[in-house]
């Protein structure tokens, strides 16, 4: 892999696949779907990624009029993870969105290697999600290797506020409800930078299928929630749905789990570094 083009790139897990892609020397491009102005810290994350030469930001109008090229060793990345944590899916139905992305992969003779990043929700028998399935069913038919990637929750630096964990550690700095958001996934959690290196592991492979990425653990989320001291009656709180066990998905156990303690710590230190100076 040469590059790689983010769709969604300074959201929080794809923020972070773009980081550390930019760390191995690899070219990013950061395609912009939603409005600047829906963005949370984005001149901060400019900031950590900005002065990097290898990176550049595109709004979905440069990347239609980009010139043609040889994108065989391109990953053209979405992170359709955040904009469901973030109730944003429906951006996928909006014609102006997806007519640029499907004319670039269709430009570049359907040569492209795709990922998709989703909620593990979409491997249950009762997620609804008419916007993402659709996204993905006009992308799909475009190209033929494609890697889906499904992640239960994730917590560290950059996490948002959607997020039980986000909730509690901001409370500390100012008055904050702490209030469980359904869509986030209670069945397993995993501290971010683990579950970047083996997304990133699977993607250099370049292999196509689906993935699963699982912390290990019956009771990651449990434990983390413990140590955060957040109310028993919120920390017990369980998806009702399970997995489906008849689908061909592959189960990857992150290789590395950082422990509670020192994974908290990042998170809690760089809200404290983000809030000092907005609350």
């Amino acid at each position: 892999m040469d590059k790689a083009i983010i769709f969604g790139m300074f959201d929080f897990v794809g923020f972070h696949v773009g980081k550390n892609l930019l760390n191995k020397g690899i070219e990013v491009i950061g395609v912009h779907i939603d409005e600047f102005d829906n963005i949370d810290f984005l001149d901060e994350k400019r900031l950590e990624v900005g002065r990097n030469a290898n990176f550049l930001e595109k709004s979905l109008f440069d990347l239609e009029n980009s010139p043609r090229e040889d994108i065989s060793n391109t990953r053209l990345i979405f992170s359709i993870y955040d904009l469901f944590m973030l109730k944003k899916e429906q951006i996928l139905q909006n014609e102006e969105v997806t007519k640029p992305i499907i004319q670039y992969i269709e430009d570049n003779n359907k040569n492209a290697n795709i990922v998709f990043i989703l909620p593990i929700q979409m491997l249950t028998r009762t997620f609804r999600g008419k916007e993402i399935e659709g996204f993905l069913s006009k992308i799909n038919g475009l190209v033929k290797n494609t890697q889906i990637l499904y992640l239960p929750a994730i917590y560290g630096p950059w996490q948002p506020l959607a997020f039980l964990f986000q909730q509690a550690i901001v409370s500390k700095f100012k008055k904050t409800d702490i209030t469980h958001e359904e869509r986030e996934w209670t069945n397993d959690v995993i501290f971010v930078d683990d579950a970047i290196e083996s997304i990133l592991e699977i993607i250099e492979k370049g292999k196509p299928g689906s993935y699963l990425i699982e912390s290990g653990s019956d009771d990651q989320w449990i434990r983390c929630a413990s140590y955060l001291k957040i109310d028993e009656s919120q920390a017990r709180l369980s998806n009702l749905s399970s997995i489906q066990d008849d689908l061909p998905v592959l189960k990857v156990t992150v290789r590395k789990v950082t422990p509670i303690s020192a994974s908290i710590l990042a998170q809690m230190e760089h809200v404290k570094r983000l809030y000092d100076n907005r609350l």
